[in-house]
């Protein structure tokens, strides 16, 4: 029987059995055979894979004395070396013609009684565990 014979609802069951069975078995691929491309860098050319592997990292980069460093430096206060944080100006980081920013309200006046008192602030060094 030619296709042109066929009725439409046995051609329907003809695809749909086609592609049960191409659900069923699919094409194995085993991991094997798989070959993904080099694909190069922006960063590198194909000179850099070429050259021998002869870094030396210094002591102070090894992977103990890193270490030791990170934890030391997890007990500095990062004001007594970057110094407070300042209050944000938001309008100078946006200046445009026509300030888009309304003033602020009082509820949000950090600087005012809202803003972190001294001993706040001396609690937060100790909980944090900062050495002077």
């Amino acid at each position: 029987m030619l296709d042109d014979d066929l009725q439409p609802s046995q051609i329907v069951k003809s695809d749909m059995a086609a592609r049960a069975r191409a659900k069923l078995d699919p094409p194995q691929a085993t991991s094997e055979s798989i070959e993904l491309p080099e694909i190069n860098s922006e960063y590198s050319d194909s000179d850099d894979e070429d050259r021998k592997k002869n870094f030396d990292p210094p002591d102070w980069a090894q992977q103990a004395n890193v270490t030791n460093a990170l934890q030391t430096l997890s007990r500095v206060n990062p004001d007594n070396i970057f110094g407070a944080v300042q209050p944000l100006q938001i309008e100078d980081m946006f200046r445009t013609r026509t300030s888009r920013f309304r003033a602020r309200t009082s509820s949000a006046n950090w600087s005012g009684t809202d803003g972190l008192t001294r001993e706040e602030e001396e609690d937060y060094v100790k909980r944090m565990g900062f050495q002077e």
